[in-house]
């Protein structure tokens, strides 16, 4: 590289701890940097979503929803929801194993509430996880959670994460508002929401 600076100049950069020097040096670095060719930036690699697992996925839960929930197919449990399950409802509590997950289903959905309908409002799904928003609704036509029957209706929302496993529900974790459902039913003083 032929140089262009003039004498004065070159005295300068020869001071080993002068502030100019410093300064014209990070200048010409700065210089030189930007003369050079733009690195090539490997574009981000898609996520791995496993999309045809997470949709396999959504819908053995979806089925789940419509044909046991809100069809009242009880027999499907065994079908779609693994022997050795852990069902984790909050405030309502834990389960483990099918057949107490199925007769707490069925005092819940048979029972305690007639025409009970859950409303999918959004469904998100990553690996073996499916994520659901629901509203829940119904008339509490039994007793539940150690409370008479009221026979008033209710909508109260919920967001349930499943874990599939070999195509069956292995573990689901529920966090429901059962104390706005509660309020409307009318065992606890509150909103007033109907």
């Amino acid at each position: 590289m032929v140089s262009t600076l003039r004498e004065p100049e070159r005295h300068i950069m020869k001071s080993p701890m002068n502030p100019v020097r410093r300064a014209v040096t990070a200048s010409l670095a700065v210089s030189a940097l930007a003369a050079l060719p733009a690195p090539a930036i490997a574009a981000e690699p898609e996520p791995v979503t496993g999309n045809s697992d997470a949709a396999a996925n959504i819908a053995i839960v979806k089925r789940f929803l419509d044909e046991v929930v809100n069809g009242g197919r009880f027999e499907l449990v065994d079908q779609l929801w693994a022997s050795d399950l852990v069902w984790r409802g909050a405030s309502l509590g834990e389960l483990r194993g099918i057949e107490a997950y199925r007769k707490a289903l069925e005092s819940s959905v048979g029972g305690s509430f007639s025409r009970m309908h859950l409303d999918i409002k959004d469904v998100i799904a990553s690996g073996d996880k499916v994520v659901v928003h629901f509203t829940n609704s119904g008339i509490n036509t039994g007793p539940f959670l150690g409370r008479p029957a009221t026979g008033k209706y209710a909508v109260w929302e919920g967001i349930g994460i499943y874990r599939v496993v070999n195509g069956k529900i292995a573990e689901a974790q529920f966090v429901e508002d059962i104390l706005g459902q509660q309020q409307m039913l009318g065992h606890w003083p509150g909103s007033g929401r109907q």
